[in-house]
């Protein structure tokens, strides 16, 4: 079951707090804690806490919470009108006041909350220097039992130390030092558009219950009780600090969280980042200089290509100079010399039969360049150009290969960074019986 970290925080005391761990039940799961800031921080730092959501429930004499009767129900509308609705009430500058709201569907008002700007400020960047990511901070005093229970209405009061809170309904509620508290009380029941609660729970702490005794003394109690003759008035005894009141009932004032519009909080990215940070840019580098290497590499076999094209072109213009359509010439030079030699008549000496055995190598001679083809006395002289003889040697190497034909180096010369050599190709003997035979079975 997830867990989230509670924390009580009062501005008035602002490098103490109290926290403990809640499950989604709002039952408290681990002890609670209370101690300075630091402290705070160390347990924040356990491996028990971190990375848990954090909810701060704020004690709210910093803040002002009020409700309006608001004539629209548009969001931006309402935060508009809300500063000029309540600017009387409120002693501060209005303009330095940052607003959230939330429809109260107990009593069709609008909740408002408000609180300085700057306050909001100093509260986020604490809990940011100890190294807490903040989502939600809400009013402590909204985090009571008050409200409908079936058809029974009931409001709450909370005595902790000099504070004293009284919530009448879900989305309404303030706290009060322990002086003004009675006055505050007896006026809120005496109010004509309150609606007087059916039952009314005292929470007080175990250890100073006489505190709330005096509070709430008998003729203090018999005053509500003749005010509202059904009222129903339960005592509860709590230990330690009110948080473990409040963490069954805080996911109700959520939609009041103060986090909201431009104080929405933003996790920031982990600190991890900053070790992958060069690594990252060496293998964009590398990514980079690898397409660059592959595009470069592709551009210079694409013009390898265009060249080995043109020779081929070439060839075949020079073999077959009537054909006036060239589409494919290396597949047209083999449609040609097969019809050439179904036509009978073609021998293991004749140019036809040479071009025919020799084409494959010579389609592939790579850096070597075909200057001329002569076919004298059965016999083909093929002129070649090349940056070095090895080119040549590696042709000759590779007509030889063929056992129909016979190949040789009859003469090489060099200039500058060329040479240039000449190939003589003629028919093995074995080969032109072989060729006879065929030709006489066909």
């Amino acid at each position: 079951m997830s867990e989230t970290l509670l924390i009580h925080y009062d501005i008035n005391n602002a490098r103490h707090a109290c926290w403990a761990l809640c499950n989604e039940r709002g039952e408290l799961t681990g002890r609670l804690s209370s101690g300075s800031i630091d402290e705070l921080k160390d347990a924040a730092a356990s491996e028990a806490l971190a990375g848990l959501p954090v909810v701060v429930l704020l004690n709210s004499y910093c803040l002002h919470i009020t409700s309006l009767q608001l004539p629209t129900q548009n969001m931006q509308k309402m935060l508009r009108a809300i500063p000029y609705a309540i600017e009387e009430y409120i002693a501060e500058d209005i303009e330095d006041f940052h607003f959230v709201v939330a429809r109260n569907k107990h009593n069709n008002r609008t909740a408002v909350v408000g609180i300085d700007r700057e306050t909001l400020k100093n509260i986020i960047q604490l809990f940011q220097d100890i190294g807490l990511f903040v989502e939600t901070i809400i009013p402590d005093a909204l985090c009571l039992p008050a409200g409908k229970q079936g058809e029974t209405s009931q409001w709450a009061c909370l005595n902790y130390g000099e504070d004293c809170y009284l919530q009448t309904d879900p989305l309404t509620g303030m706290v009060y030092t322990s002086d003004v508290f009675p006055y505050v009380l007896r006026r809120t029941f005496g109010e004509e558009e309150q609606e007087a609660p059916q039952k009314l729970l005292l929470f007080s702490e175990q250890e100073h219950s006489e505190t709330f005794d005096t509070l709430f003394d008998e003729n203090m109690l018999a005053e509500l009780e003749q005010k509202n003759e059904s009222l129903e008035i339960i005592r509860v005894s709590y230990n330690q600090h009110p948080l473990v009141i409040f963490c069954g009932h805080y996911r109700q004032a959520l939609p009041l969280n103060l986090l909201q519009h431009k104080f929405k909080a933003k996790r920031k990215s982990s600190g991890y980042w900053q070790y992958w940070k060069l690594p990252a840019a060496l293998a964009a580098c590398a990514l980079v200089l690898y397409l660059g290497i592959a595009a470069f590499e592709k551009n210079r076999l694409a013009e390898q290509n265009r060249q080995m094209y043109a020779q081929i072109v070439k060839i075949y213009k020079r073999a077959f100079p009537q054909s006036r359509k060239i589409v494919n010439p290396r597949v047209q030079m083999e449609q040609k010399l097969k019809e050439l030699k179904g036509a009978g008549g073609s021998n293991s000496n004749d140019l036809l039969f040479l071009l025919a055995e020799s084409f494959g190598s010579l389609d592939n001679t790579g850096t070597v360049s075909i200057q001329s083809i002569t076919y004298r006395n059965h016999r083909m002289d093929i002129s070649l150009d090349s940056k070095n003889l090895q080119a040549i040697e590696n042709l000759n190497r590779e007509l030889n290969k063929n056992p129909n034909i016979r190949a040789e180096i009859v003469s090489s010369s060099s200039e500058k960074d060329r040479v240039s050599g000449n190939i003589r190709i003629e028919g093995r003997s074995s080969a032109g019986n072989s060729m006879s035979k065929s030709g006489g079975r066909g």
